[in-house]
């Protein structure tokens, strides 16, 4: 299980292994958990605006001491759909009776199109869509229906702190998702929303006092600590779903019947393609709309359509082509945090909501049945369709895949003569180049227990003089790389010199040009250096 990781690509793979063992070691050495030097050095990562997990690293340090970080991923890969699906049956309990139907509404949920997406890529903090039940809950719990406000509002709070420790970004969609729910119970029953105020204002003090407690520090991190980034960190633009995606399924999908040339049209990667509801789960929605009516159907209904507005992003685009018709989303570019979420990644929310009048559809036919004739069996008939409807949602059981997870012999050992701490160069550097596996060298970090920092990475930030930032900066040492060797001697120890390198360490066999990229090192070093366990340490003065 340490020998592959979960994911279509190594890279993020890599990242979210990096994390988790850094938590892990940071919570057992004394360390701050969500800011760190060992990537980036000597600035730093901000782990708030990453895909930190802190939450996930330390529920699974146990894991990660006795296996390592990598099968702690492959863990968490594969706890994240099983304990959605959990938390969902358990979430739909405030407006689903029958235990059966809401397992099979969790188990939709929990292995929706989104998750299968982020799982096909190995996205962890996205796979763990735990969020969007407990926003269920606080819907009914919390906004419609207020019992024991204080307490209600302070179970709320402490999974908002739970999720800060998951993705910020969840976070910021989870609270807009709430406002959603707020006003749309507004607009269905004024009278009833105004008499609600009291208990509502109860628990929302109550959540905000837990938040203000629990979260004081990682929202210091986020707005004002190191190595954040200064600037948007993406196109607005491209931050929606793609609309065909709601009747188009990606290729992730078991039953797609010839839309795989669509779908090879959507404005994203199949990672990013978990919008799908598909045509049978449409029609059982707006058929228990009409037929039910129910005020449950009804609200939910309405919260999942603006929602899955919302979804689009800032402009329609349909098979990638930018339609250019404006969206609710332009109203959010600019609100703190929330603009900075991905639109798209509202998907789980809306699955939710679908799935909520599924199942609130099938519990109404499974009902007060009659005593027998046609009309038993038409509600029978009924049901198995609606249940059938559920089957489109199948994940293929062919495309989930794994990366090779394998690290040169010198991080197996634990970099053998470099100095705990020191800060190294490694060649090949880690880079965004998610595609081209660039962010694989902070995975041998990892595997090495954290033993040396280095001064590339793979993540999010910037500074004052490069507001936003995927990876180091590439110095005058690496750009001598990539030129094949033919750079400025002096510049490139300039270079490793501010930035308090101690040692260069090549790794021949993971370069594209070994014989000059080791050249170059010897040039800069000033010295041959010394070949261990495959990897050479060429140690700087």
């Amino acid at each position: 299980m340490a020998g592959r990781a979960t994911g279509w690509v190594s890279s993020d793979s890599s990242l979210f292994t990096w994390w988790l063992g850094w938590t892990w070691h940071a919570l057992t050495h004394g360390l701050d958990p969500l800011t760190s030097t060992w990537q980036n050095a000597p600035v730093g990562v901000n782990g708030m605006w990453n895909t930190g997990v802190p939450v996930l690293g330390a529920l699974l340090g146990p894991v990660t001491a006795a296996f390592g970080p990598v099968v702690a991923d492959n863990v968490a890969m594969i706890l994240g759909p099983a304990v959605s699906a959990y938390l969902a049956h358990r979430c739909l309990a405030v407006v689903v009776g029958p235990r059966w139907i809401r397992a099979l509404a969790g188990l939709a949920y929990g292995f929706s199109p989104f998750v299968i997406a982020h799982a096909w890529v190995g996205h962890v903090n996205l796979v763990w869509s735990v969020f969007p039940p407990v926003v269920l809950w606080a819907s009914v719990r919390v906004l419609a229906t207020p019992r024991r406000p204080w307490l209600a509002g302070a179970l709320l709070g402490l999974a908002f702190s739970l999720q800060m420790g998951l993705y910020t970004q969840t976070v910021a969609l989870g609270a807009l998702a709430l406002v959603v729910v707020a006003v749309v119970l507004v607009l269905s029953a004024p009278r009833a929303a105004l008499r609600r105020v009291p208990a509502v204002a109860r628990a929302l003090t109550a959540m905000a006092g837990v938040v203000a407690v629990l979260c004081a520090y990682p929202l210091w991190v986020l707005l004002t600590g190191p190595s954040r980034p200064r600037a948007s960190i993406r196109e607005s633009t491209e931050m929606g779903a793609d609309a065909a995606n709601y009747l188009i399924p990606s290729p992730l999908t078991a039953i797609r019947p010839g839309t795989d040339a669509l779908a090879a049209q959507f404005r994203s990667y199949p990672g990013e393609q978990g919008s799908y509801l598909g045509a049978a789960v449409l029609l059982v929605v707006l058929a228990a709309v009409v037929l039910v009516r129910s005020r449950a159907v009804l609200v939910t209904f309405a919260v999942t359509v603006v929602l899955a507005v919302l979804s689009l992003g800032t402009t329609l685009a349909v098979l990638d082509r930018d339609t250019g018709v404006w969206l609710p989303w332009q109203l959010l570019v600019d609100v703190p945090l929330v603009g900075q979420a991905e639109a798209g990644r509202l998907a789980p929310f809306v699955a939710l909501g679908v799935v909520t009048i599924w199942a609130l559809a099938l519990q109404h036919l499974t009902r007060r049945l009659p005593d027998g004739g046609w009309r038993r069996f038409a509600r029978f008939a009924a049901a198995g369709l609606v249940l059938a409807a559920a089957v489109t949602w199948v994940p293929g059981g062919d495309h989930q895949g794994t990366t090779d997870a394998s690290v040169p012999p010198f991080f197996r050992a634990g970099t053998p003569g470099i100095a705990p701490g020191a800060i190294v160069e490694l060649v090949p550097r880690p880079s965004q180049d998610w595609v081209r596996d660039g962010g694989i060298p902070v995975r041998w970090q990892a595997v090495a227990g954290f033993s040396y920092r280095q001064t590339g990475g793979y993540f999010i930030g910037g500074s004052d003089r490069v507001p936003v930032l995927h990876d180091g900066e590439i110095g005058a040492f690496q750009q001598g790389v990539l030129d094949g060797g033919r750079g400025d001697v002096a510049a490139a120890r300039a270079d490793l010199a501010a930035k308090q390198v101690s040692a260069i360490v090549v790794v021949l066999d993971q370069v594209p040009d070994p014989d000059r990229a080791l050249a170059w090192a010897r040039a800069v070093a000033g010295n041959p250096g010394r070949l261990v366990d495959g990897s050479w340490v060429l140690p700087l003065r």
